[in-house]
């Protein structure tokens, strides 16, 4: 009998120290605080300013990989055919040394996407970025044709 009454002590002596540590626990703080800073859109056209501290890349729909802004001549033309894999290689790593050679600083990477652009020139830039050890950040825009108001 008195092996039993040891038994029910010593159970109800961990109960009341499991109620203990959970109390501690639910008034202490124990979760750790990370400021992360959220994505946000202004709404802006892809324009580049001259004080911006990213580097920016556009990927446009017919293959065109350019550099700095939209009109600029730093450019690779991607394959839009992939059956020739040393040819899309051989592009990739001209994408690549364009942008290691364009960037030196290693300035975080805006990768900006037309709407309708291959997403595998997107994954191909973000390897890239990968690789030389660059931040990137990415986003989506739709190129709009300027409205005419009626003039020819």
């Amino acid at each position: 009998m008195h092996k039993h009454k040891s038994n029910g002590m010593i159970i109800r002596l961990v109960d009341v120290v499991l109620i203990v540590l959970f109390g501690f626990l639910m008034i202490s703080k124990i979760q750790q605080q990370v400021d992360i800073p959220l994505p946000h859109s202004k709404g802006e056209s892809p324009v580049v300013r001259a004080d911006k501290e990213v580097f920016d890349v556009f990927i446009r729909q017919d293959g065109r990989i350019q550099c700095g802004w939209l009109d600029s001549d730093y450019q690779v033309t991607m394959p839009l055919d992939n059956t020739d894999k040393s040819f899309a290689r051989a592009k990739y790593n001209e994408l690549k040394a364009l942008i290691e050679e364009s960037n030196p600083g290693k300035i975080p990477v805006a990768i900006q996407a037309e709407f309708n652009s291959p997403t595998q020139f997107t994954v191909d830039m973000l390897d890239v970025c990968k690789d030389l050890g660059m931040q990137k950040s990415l986003t989506c825009f739709q190129m709009v044709e300027p409205e005419t108001d009626g003039e020819g």
